[in-house]
């Protein structure tokens, strides 16, 4: 009886290992490791992934996953909606929520493309800057075209799951929490300058917390939300990484990007624009690099930093 015990015993012992090996098995290979080298576990933590746009210009697509999660913004131009319903279907095909940052053609092109032909893709929340399409549609832009908007305007407009948030709304979605820190509203119309660049600097700010990290998405908000955006939110731009406004063209100062003492800085562009001195994201760039800071471009997409 006692060598039938002690067998038993063993045998549960010997189980116990062979299952906690396949688990650390499996959980190794569940983890990712970011482009800082940090391995990230979808279990408890967040994979915040920048990515190139097949079209080859400067274009705005991110995810945002863990387990049984996935949060999209933006999504680039419209010839990038394959590399898109990709990525998605990669995922399992359901989107738990889009947020769309302001709908110009390099931000809302690939949405619209995927919006009006789901192919399997759900969409379960959409999130939108809240600008004013009569407003918008009446005055124009200084240099886009608004087609995409009126697009987008289109298919959402009636949509049961669309927030349009405003500037200083608070939201949760999978676990994080996202502060709108700019958004379309009269504050944005009296601030901007002579281009009348509205869609742009109406473009969210967003600020996304999880448990004991934060980024700060600057959208397309360009130099004439500088000043009160930095006196408004100096502190609460503080975080751990950045994407930097307007694909790092004529965008926030250098002060304004020390105020969030971040060690990660991401443009979203090729090197066509972040290398080429004619650009200001050459020069902003060349300055975080000098400050020691990590910059990923482009060039070296898909680029990744953990919420942890």
């Amino acid at each position: 009886m006692t060598r039938k015990i002690i067998l038993q015993a063993a045998s549960a012992v010997a189980l116990f290992a062979a299952c906690t090996l396949i688990y650390y098995f499996w959980a190794a290979t569940q983890q990712k490791t970011d482009s800082t080298g940090y391995a990230t576990d979808p279990a408890t933590e967040y994979l915040v992934t920048q990515y190139a746009d097949a079209s080859g210009q400067q274009g705005t697509f991110y995810t945002i996953t863990a387990e049984d999660t996935l949060i999209v913004i933006d999504g680039g131009w419209a010839q990038n909606a394959d590399a898109v319903r990709k990525v998605i279907k990669k995922y399992g095909g359901t989107v738990n929520a889009w947020i769309i940052s302001h709908p110009h053609r390099d931000h809302a092109g690939a949405f619209n493309q995927i919006c009006a032909d789901p192919d399997g893709i759900t969409v379960e929340q959409i999130y939108d800057n809240g600008f004013d399409y009569d407003f918008i549609e009446s005055v124009g832009e200084p240099y886009d075209d608004i087609t995409v908007m009126e697009e987008y305007y289109a298919l959402t407009k009636d949509a049961e799951n669309v927030t349009h948030l405003k500037r200083g709304d608070v939201f949760s979605a999978c676990g994080l929490t996202f502060s709108v820190l700019n958004a379309y509203d009269d504050i944005v119309l009296s601030n901007v300058g002579g281009e009348k660049d509205y869609q742009n600097n109406a473009s969210l700010l967003l600020r996304v917390d999880s448990a004991h990290s934060s980024m700060l998405f600057c959208s397309d908000i360009k130099y004439d939300m500088n000043d009160v955006l930095l006196s408004e939110y100096a502190d609460a731009v503080s975080c751990d990484y950045v994407q930097t406004g307007h694909h790092g063209n004529w965008s926030f100062s250098e002060e304004f990007y020390r105020a969030t003492g971040a060690s990660v800085f991401f443009f979203d562009a090729p090197s066509e624009i972040t290398d080429t001195p004619d650009f200001p994201a050459c020069a902003l760039k060349e300055y975080f690099q000098a400050e020691g800071k990590a910059v990923f471009t482009f060039d070296t997409a898909p680029n990744s930093v953990t919420l942890k």
